[in-house]
């Protein structure tokens, strides 16, 4: 099992979920998040409205086909545009049974 987080930004969530949820991902955790990178420039959060971050747990076989779709629905090739990256998971445990699921 993969965690994909994904910080993109805020206007393009919408379209990334919906894409997710016709390929079939499960589930899918929105946050709202701050930073800054390399190419920051301090006028940006208020042309483009903040960046929001994505969680997602998937088979390993569905990694890539994850990946394209945040890109497919995040790209605008402007600064600020975000950042995709690829966790393994050891375990994943539901709190509410304590059960651990398959990973």
């Amino acid at each position: 099992m993969k965690m994909i987080w994904a910080v993109v930004r805020w206007d393009r969530v919408d379209g990334i979920v919906q894409s997710l949820k016709a390929t079939g991902v499960g589930g899918c955790t929105v946050s709202r998040c701050r930073g800054y990178g390399k190419e920051w420039h301090p006028y940006e959060p208020a042309i483009h409205g903040g960046h929001e971050r994505l969680e997602i747990v998937v088979e390993d076989e569905q990694v890539n086909a994850v990946i394209d779709k945040i890109v497919r629905q995040a790209k605008t090739s402007l600064v600020g545009d975000g950042l995709i990256g690829v966790l393994d998971l050891e375990r994943i445990i539901e709190i509410k049974n304590h059960i651990p699921r398959p990973s």
